[in-house]
């Protein structure tokens, strides 16, 4: 099992890297945690698949959540990086006038909602929600 570094390694142009691992083990060991008591509580005898099948939903979670933070670092550096010139005085200007409590912006470490989806995203919240319909699908 990879988590962390190892599976979605990222340019450091977000500072979320380490960030990612937390959450990814958090997300794991919830997931991981719940199944087990369901199992035990209910004796369930196709233990094996559902060990798998939440693996399985472990990955289909993390990935939308990486994906996202690691396209947002490859654009973050983009924009640090760019050379002087007509795209430089653009984002220079844009970032001078900026309303940071309230703008939007393709500049995604500027755009204030990209901002609350990355720093105010509840991956146990997701897990939660994710794995009750995952549990009950697996029931009917």
């Amino acid at each position: 099992m990879l988590l962390g570094d190892a599976c979605h390694p990222t340019l450091p142009y977000q500072a979320q890297g380490a960030a990612l691992a937390v959450e990814d083990g958090a997300v794991l060991g919830w997931l991981l945690g719940e199944t087990s008591k369901r199992l035990t509580q209910e004796a369930e005898l196709n233990a094996s698949d559902r060990i798998q099948g939440v693996l399985k939903l472990y990955e289909s979670l993390r990935k939308v959540r990486t994906t996202t933070n690691v396209q947002g670092a490859i654009a973050n550096r983009m924009m640090y990086h760019l050379p002087d010139g007509p795209d430089q005085v653009k984002r220079d200007k844009e970032l001078l006038d900026f309303d940071y409590d309230h703008g939007r912006s393709d500049i995604k470490w500027a755009d204030t909602e990209y901002q609350k989806d990355m720093l105010g995203f509840d991956a146990i919240g997701d897990a939660k929600q994710a794995f009750g319909k995952w549990w009950n699908s697996r029931e009917a």
